[in-house]
């Protein structure tokens, strides 16, 4: 009898000892199925203001009401306002770095950009530029940033550009090109611009400029995918600026983003605006639109061998909603 009572607690200590070992398992996994729902999420922000030449208003507001927003949605901001060129340098190359370890990266810049023979340049607020061939050195190519995230193989990168506003240097440019050039999204991520190529966008009368404020609107609005999001940004803008500002993205996203809640289940919500166009809504019937062309490189003269050759401007057709 005693033989067999002592049999029984073995048996019972055994199942005690194996069931609580299922349950450490199981939390585990479920602890690490928490970690790869909810993402680590990082983004640099600059604002440029105290330019030498054609100081800005907006940008430094810009920048930190932007940092403070990605605070709240759960973003590790890394901060810098009224930049130099080596200190935007340096916080891009940080910012690659920290990419490697995973999660969504976002980066923001707001002050002057401009496009020399087809790059982007973001100006630092040291920058001394007196002809073209000075960008490149002076300034801070935008390819840069998408290079670092690139290399990063992170899973998905956001780049927004509120760096459209006039060519602060225009007198001593020969060449006409306006705005920034065109550059294409690398495979999972979307770069916005605060108007299309070859656009410019004018600086606010406001606290902030007119993209940025419709932008940290819609982004900290719960359940927006992050296409939405934009897409309510740019009926804003359009709205606003009479037309004359129509903001545009590159995307080659592969999966879905929300910067504030999650989508829910049911019908998607109706695209929404405080401003809407005088059409009928996107979601449930046609709208009127029509074909417009889009200057996105300007046409400039370049030194040849045999002397000056003209390179002539790059044109790109898109659909864009009319009144009826």
């Amino acid at each position: 009898m005693d033989t067999w009572r002592l049999n029984i607690n073995k048996l019972f200590s055994i199942f005690a000892s194996l069931a609580f070992a299922v349950f450490l398992i199981s939390s585990s996994g479920a602890s690490d199925r928490a970690i790869q729902i909810k993402e680590r999420r990082l983004a640099l922000v600059i604002g440029n203001s105290k330019y030498k030449t054609s100081p800005l208003k907006n940008p430094v507001n810009d920048a930190r009401d932007m940092a403070n927003a990605l605070k709240k949605l759960g973003f590790v901001v890394s901060l810098e306002t009224d930049a130099a060129q080596k200190t935007m340098e340096r916080s891009i190359r940080e910012f690659g770095r920290q990419l490697k370890s995973g999660g969504v990266g976002l980066f923001y810049f707001s002050g002057h950009g401009l496009q020399v023979y087809g790059r982007n340049y973001l100006l630092p607020v040291d920058a001394k530029i007196e002809s073209p061939s000075d960008v490149k050195f002076e300034g801070v190519d935008a390819g840069r940033v998408l290079g670092k995230m690139e290399d990063a193989g992170n899973n998905l990168n956001i780049i927004i550009l509120d760096a459209c506003r006039d060519n602060p240097f225009a007198r001593s440019f020969r060449s006409s090109e306006q705005g920034l050039a065109k550059m294409d999204a690398p495979t999972g991520s979307i770069l916005a611009y605060a108007t299309a190529p070859g656009s410019v966008a004018a600086d606010g009368l406001g606290r902030n400029g007119l993209y940025t404020s419709k932008l940290l609107k819609y982004m900290m609005t719960p359940g927006l995918a992050i296409e939405r999001v934009f897409k309510n940004v740019r009926i804003d803008v359009i709205n606003e600026s009479g037309k004359r500002q129509v903001p545009w993205e590159s995307s080659s996203l592969t999966g879905e983003f929300y910067f504030a809640g999650t989508h829910s289940a049911g019908p998607a919500a109706p695209l929404t605006s405080s401003h809407p166009l005088k059409t009928k809504t996107f979601e449930s019937k046609p709208v009127k639109q029509k074909r417009i062309r889009v200057k996105i490189k300007q046409g400039y003269w370049e030194e040849g061998i045999i002397g000056k050759n003209w390179v002539p401007p790059v044109y790109e057709y898109k659909w864009i909603p009319v009144d009826e």
